[in-house]
Parts: structure tokens; sequence; C-alpha cells
């Protein structure tokens, strides 16, 4: 009379397997997606606004720029140290540094007395960004390891940035004549959410990677260099000496990342 117990049983642990399986994989996809939305969101959300700040914390044409770009650049230039963080600690715990950090800047960001304050905190911002971002698709891989399912898993994730890119400057628009200062605050929420859902999410899988210590900081160098003699240049001139330095350190700071 046993033997038919067992048996049921094991037919039930079957079913049942699959099931939290892909409930599993649809809440990572979920959280996943979610970060990218909120990572291209930032990107977009913040131009609206600028007006409204440079006419309260002041800053000027650069430093409306420097807002923006504050971000980006920060974003750029650490995906490849993020990338390696997320192979030592595991996609999720990487993940969830990533949110906290940004969910933290964007508060930051939302109280800011001043432009210098801003902009800074927008840097930050970008830090939490480029750890989030290698993370979420790790996160995704290693939920869907079947090849159409994870390639379509990989296409919901794009599009929740391809949906962030598209309402950004409308609900930036929408959040500014409330007051600029929502545009950022919006993100906590969000951030507390993911924070949630990764709770029911898997431990990821820790590997030891070698750290490209040199090269990251010849990228930082560069890419900031870069921006500042940009922008820099486009208000004293390409001919400045400080822009024309700038400038000089950012080829050398490139070329030494691809001989490193």
């Amino acid at each position: 009379m046993k033997e038919p117990l067992i048996a049921s049983s094991t037919a039930a642990d079957r079913t049942t397997t699959p099931a939290r399986t892909s409930a599993h994989a649809r809440t990572v996809l979920a959280v996943a997606s979610a970060g990218f939305f909120l990572i291209t969101l930032d990107i977009s959300i913040v131009n609206v606004a600028l007006a409204k700040i440079q006419s309260e914390l002041g800053g000027g044409t650069a430093g409306q720029q420097w807002i923006i770009d504050g971000y980006t650049l920060l974003f750029a230039a650490l995906l490849l140290s993020a990338g390696n963080l997320a192979d030592r600690i595991g996609a999720r715990r990487a993940f969830a540094l990533g949110v906290v950090v940004f969910g933290l800047a964007s508060v930051a960001c939302a109280v800011a007395p001043s432009a210098e304050a801003l902009i800074a905190a927008r840097c930050v911002q970008g830090v939490g960004a480029a750890v989030m971002l290698p993370a979420s698709m790790a996160l995704v891989r290693a939920a869907f390891p079947d090849g159409p399912a994870r390639a379509r898993a990989l296409g919901v994730w794009a599009v929740g940035g391809a949906v962030a890119g598209l309402v950004g400057q409308p609900l930036g628009g929408l959040l500014t004549t409330a007051d600029w200062r929502w545009v950022f605050l919006i993100n906590v929420p969000v951030c507390l959410a993911m924070l949630a859902l990764l709770t029911r999410v898997e431990p990821s899988a820790t590997r030891t990677v070698r750290f490209d210590g040199p090269g990251q900081v010849l990228a930082v160098v560069a890419l900031a260099a870069l921006v500042y003699g940009l922008i820099d240049g486009g208000h004293r001139g390409f001919g400045d000496l400080q822009v024309v330095v700038a400038l000089g350190v950012a080829v050398l700071g490139l070329a030494g990342f691809v001989l490193v």
C-alpha cells in the first residue's frame, strides 16, 4: 500500500518543481527588467528638469551638462569592473548592492542644496547603475538556461530599456510641473520594490576572476578627461590650454587602455 503513495508523491514533486522554477524565473525577469528600466530612465528623465534645476541651484550651462554626463560617465567607465564584481560576489548580491547605491544616490539628488552636490550625487547614481546592469543580465542568463527561452527573456529585458527611453521625457515633464526633485524621488519606491522581490531570488553562483585594475583606472581617467574636454571646449574654446591638456590626457588614457 505504501508504494503507490511514494509514487504519487514523486509525481507531485515532478509537477511542482517546474512551476516553482517558472515562478522564480518570472521574478528574476521582473527584477532585472525593472533595473534596466530605471537605469535607462535616469538618462532621459532629467533632461526636461534642467531649466528648473538651474533656476534654483545655478550652475550654468556647463553645470547642466555635468548633471547629465556625470551619470553616464561613471556608468560607462565602471561597467568592466561591475561585471567583474558580479562574478566575484554573485549576481544577486551585486544587483542588490547596485540598487541600494542607486536608491541612496537618488535621495541625495533630490535633497541636493547646490549644483555641485547634485552633480556628485549623479556620479554616485552612475556607479549604482553600472553595478546593476551586468548583474541584471547575469541574473536573467542564470534563470533561463535554455537557449530559446533565454533569448525571449533577454528580449523582454531589453524592452524595459526601450520603454524607459520612450516615457522618460514625458514623465520628467509631468513630475517637473510639481517639483523637479520628484524626478529623482520617483526612483526610491522602485528600488524598494526591487529589493523586496530580490528576497525571492535564489543566491547566485560566484567565481574567481582576475581584476584589471590598471585598465579600469585608465578607462575612468580617459573618459573623464574626454568629457571634461568636450564640455569645457564648448565654452572656453578648444584652443584653451586646459581643454587641450584634458583631450591629450584622454587620448593617452585610451591608448594605454588598449595596450594594457
